[in-house]
């Protein structure tokens, strides 16, 4: 493998890479490291020399490991601060300009947006957004009817987030949200095209070559187990970041196009006999702002805010699991071809070993509903058993528009540039001279990093 790639000279490139390595070292070994073997050959261009060598083999005492990339803290929290650095960087990007994305992006119109999913039942609350107590759902005469609490639950509380009645609450209907929430915020972009250009007076294919809507999101899980959304809204031109939009596309038209898609946008699940169709909306609680230099959110601010949510999963609702399904029957208890019973999981469609007695009676609930929905004729495609671990949820936790700015792959080719070039200094060559050829192969799980 090859690094052909011209070594970081921008100055914010070689801040970036310092400060993941850094990082890097702080954080200490990756907790589940991929051992390789093979050897890397450091090549001059012109002649083909082998300049340096690097075969563990021929290390006694040496072995070769690569970091496993968890996005996620609750299984490699080395790895996850690297993750969450690159994050930051990529919303950064978008944001303020850099790494291949022009300055120009932080003068255009730009908000950020939260969209929350609709309740399913009265859930024990904990203190406010500003971290003051509160009471949860205090008994009062206009509420004499409904269920209370009364509590002052404290942030650590394991309530907050359970049903106050379980017996009453809609499991299957959050299940079936989180299942379909990339294709409600799909039918949010498109609805919000459609409103700016009805705004602006034009037709739509005529609106799309004036004004490209670009975004970077994350999902967030609630204590309750349900998935809400956190999002960059940015216009361009039609040519991506490096061109500006029309004159009449404002952050206000913008703001006006997200709120009255928000209100439209609706998702029908699929029929099934044992369980109803229902159209899913987005909740009533919405949160937009613009985003600004001077006032408003600040640049920074969301940056960090998003990026800090792409580390998660769904440890916020008590479920720190890997996939539970069997990966030989894919979930199902029988090979689908032979109608065989499936020997690795006898039958049972879950991964031997696996167990949720460590789980809360309201995260037991809800993957318990994903495994029974998942065996309902009509919601075959939604994969519900494949992704109960995530409550349903079968989207990437951060996403963003091709053009909103770079890219994961791109921030670590520039972070192993540069180490190539360190390799190549200390070996008295000059690193533009020189190639980075790698022979290497997975020898399963293990090494250090």
């Amino acid at each position: 493998m090859m690094s052909p790639h011209p070594v970081p000279t921008d100055l914010g490139g070689l801040v970036r890479v310092a400060t993941s390595t850094g990082l890097a070292q702080q954080v200490g070994q990756c907790r589940h490291p991929v051992a390789v073997a093979g050897s890397s050959l450091l090549v001059e261009r012109g002649t083909g020399r082998i300049v340096e060598r690097l075969d563990p083999t021929t290390s006694p005492g040496r072995m070769v490991g690569l970091r496993c990339r968890s996005r996620r803290a609750s299984v490699c929290p080395a790895c996850s601060a690297l993750y969450k650095l690159d994050a930051y960087h990529l919303i950064a990007a978008g944001l303020h300009g850099g790494k291949d994305t022009p300055p120009q992006v932080a003068y255009r119109p730009r908000l950020f947006v939260t969209v929350t999913a609709p309740s399913f039942g009265p859930v024990h609350l904990g203190p406010d957004r500003h971290g003051q107590p509160r009471p949860c759902h205090p008994r009062t005469r206009r509420a004499a009817a409904r269920r209370s609490c009364g509590r002052w639950h404290p942030a650590a509380d394991p309530a907050i987030g359970t049903p106050l009645d379980p017996a009453g609450y809609d499991y299957p209907g959050q299940v079936l949200f989180n299942a379909h929430v990339g294709l409600l915020w799909a039918r949010l972009t498109t609805e919000t095209r459609r409103g700016l250009a009805a705004a602006a007076g034009l037709p739509r294919a005529v609106a799309a070559r004036q004004v490209r809507v670009v975004f970077a999101k994350v999902a967030e899980f609630q204590a309750r187990g349900v998935v809400h959304l956190h999002a960059i809204v940015r216009l361009d031109g039609a040519d991506g970041p490096s061109s500006a939009p029309a004159g009449w596309a404002s952050v206000d038209l913008l703001e006006h196009a997200i709120r009255a898609a928000i209100r439209r946008v609706e998702v029908a699940t699929p029929a099934c006999r044992r369980v109803p169709v229902r159209r899913l909306r987005w909740g009533r609680q919405v949160d937009v702002r613009p985003i600004t230099r001077t006032d408003g959110v600040s640049e920074t601010v969301v940056a960090r805010y998003v990026a800090k949510y792409a580390t998660k999963a769904a440890e916020a609702a008590g479920i720190d699991l890997g996939p539970i399904y069997c990966r030989a029957c894919d979930g199902h208890g029988t090979h689908r071809t032979t109608a065989v019973l499936c020997h690795r999981c006898a039958g049972t469609g879950r991964r031997p070993g696996v167990s949720l007695r460590h789980l809360s009676g309201h995260a037991r609930r809800l993957v318990d509903t994903c495994w029974w929905l998942g065996a309902q004729p009509g919601l075959g495609r939604l994969r519900l058993r494949r992704y109960a671990h995530t409550l349903g949820f079968r989207g990437h936790f951060a996403t963003t528009s091709r053009t909103y700015s770079t890219t994961f792959t791109a921030l670590r080719v520039e972070r192993r540039n540069w180490m190539a070039a360190r390799r190549a200094e200390r070996a008295g060559v000059d690193p533009a001279g020189v190639l980075v050829v790698g022979d290497w192969r997975n020898t399963g799980p293990g090494g250090g990093a």
